[in-house]
């Protein structure tokens, strides 16, 4: 379906990065994939947060190297920037660190953090105007329509004594968030240093 696209074409899904110059790939939805795989036991799906880690469940452990189920998982986010490699997948590892970061230097003009979205859009509008002209205005515009759609008000809140503990196994996440953060704030300078020049 991707490789019908006429260039330039933007795919929104929530997918790890994919190397098209490599090698080609196709996706399916889980559900079709694996039609017979039974459904979780309603008392996991009631578990919360806070007692899994406490009770070291295996899902909340999150234990350098390992691999969960065989494939990669959605707790991470150098998974996606990383990609399909075998190397990507055991968790909080060196070797997944660096390939994400060297995706995103290599791969992509921007990378965003939801933490400050008016530089995220700025560099945007700036560095890949083709297809973000404009995206300022219409993130504000939209912006309480976007509130109630991603709002959880279900949640439970987590301590600190919780967060501190899933931290902790989470060192190379952390060190991937600020180096894309900071690669955002070095593209954020440079506008406003060209602008200053200009």
């Amino acid at each position: 379906m991707v490789s019908s696209y006429s260039e330039p074409s933007v795919y929104v899904k929530h997918v790890c990065f994919t190397n098209f110059t490599e090698a080609p790939w196709y996706y399916v939805e889980r559900k079709q994939i694996f039609p017979d795989l039974p459904l979780p036991d309603p008392n996991w799906l009631k578990k919360d947060f806070e007692s899994c880690v406490l009770k070291g469940d295996r899902e909340c452990r999150y234990l350098e190297g390992e691999v969960h189920e065989g494939i990669g998982d959605h707790r991470r986010q150098t998974l996606f920037f990383c990609g399909h490699s075998e190397k990507c997948t055991p968790f909080n590892t060196v070797g997944a660190l660096e390939r994400a970061k060297l995706a995103v230097e290599k791969h992509y003009a921007v990378v965003g953090v939801l933490e400050d979205m008016n530089t995220t859009l700025t560099v945007l509008e700036n560095y890949i105007p083709r297809f973000f002209q404009g995206a300022t205005n219409v993130y504000y515009d939209q912006l309480n329509s976007f509130t109630r759609i991603n709002r959880n008000f279900f949640k439970p809140p987590v301590s600190e004594e919780v967060k501190n503990l899933v931290r902790g196994n989470f060192t190379r996440e952390v060190e991937f968030y600020q180096f894309c953060k900071q690669r955002l704030y070095r593209q954020y300078r440079a506008l406003k240093l060209r602008s200053d020049v200009l």
